[in-house]
């Protein structure tokens, strides 16, 4: 194993995922192309996506500027309007959203619990939001279903940005387990660095960031 490679693919993949919208699997593979040429083998090189979303934070800090930090504020805000809008399902954010990687390609993610996936399709129905549903994640606490739409974020001095939801349904009990990923970045916010955040969690944080600007 190469660290020195391996730092290196994590770099350009993250300067991919911010400035492109990749996804991070295609972004490693692309990167690590760049990096160790097109026929070379990535066996052991290629970075974790910890590793890179530490990138991918860092590029935007260095690059992203006062207009990553009001997109972001802005995300975090219709977040928490769709949380409160769906609160009777315990609305979770996670993602990128809440742990400051968001970018202009980036959707809202929200996990909801309940043991009537039904009832969140005709709840959404009722607000007159058209979404797509697709199947969930067949791994033990994986969501039972995904649902998709598209909505607009109002950003302060910049007009509306469209941006997609994802909304991923987990049964009742999946919110007693704890969040598979939390960051160690010691220059998070708690609430970033916690995997899952509540509505109270969310508005401590928003409150938190406002205070900063």
């Amino acid at each position: 194993m190469d660290p020195h490679a391996t730092a290196e693919i994590a770099v350009g993949a993250a300067r991919l995922i911010a400035d492109e919208g990749m996804d991070y699997s295609s972004a490693k593979r692309r990167a690590a192309r760049a990096v160790l040429g097109e026929a070379a083998s990535t066996r052991g090189l290629l970075p974790d996506n910890e590793q890179v979303e530490e990138e991918v934070r860092r590029h935007l800090r260095l690059f992203g500027g006062a207009e990553h930090r009001a997109l972001l504020a802005a995300l975090r805000r219709h977040a928490l309007t769709l949380m409160q809008r769906l609160q009777c399902f315990e609305p979770r954010l996670v993602g990128a959203v809440l742990n400051g990687t968001a970018t202009e390609f980036s959707d809202v993610q929200l996990q909801l619990f309940t043991d009537d996936v039904k009832a969140v399709e005709i709840h959404l129905l009722n607000e007159g939001i058209d979404f797509e549903v697709d199947e969930g994640d067949p791994d033990p606490g994986g969501p039972v279903e995904r649902i998709h739409f598209l909505t607009e974020v109002p950003i302060e001095g910049a007009g509306r940005h469209r941006t997609g939801v994802v909304l991923g349904l987990h049964l009742s009990v999946a919110l007693r387990i704890a969040p598979r990923r939390r960051s160690t970045d010691a220059e998070l916010h708690p609430v970033e660095a916690s995997g899952r955040a509540g509505i109270p969690q969310l508005e401590a944080l928003i409150a938190s960031q406002g205070s900063e600007s």
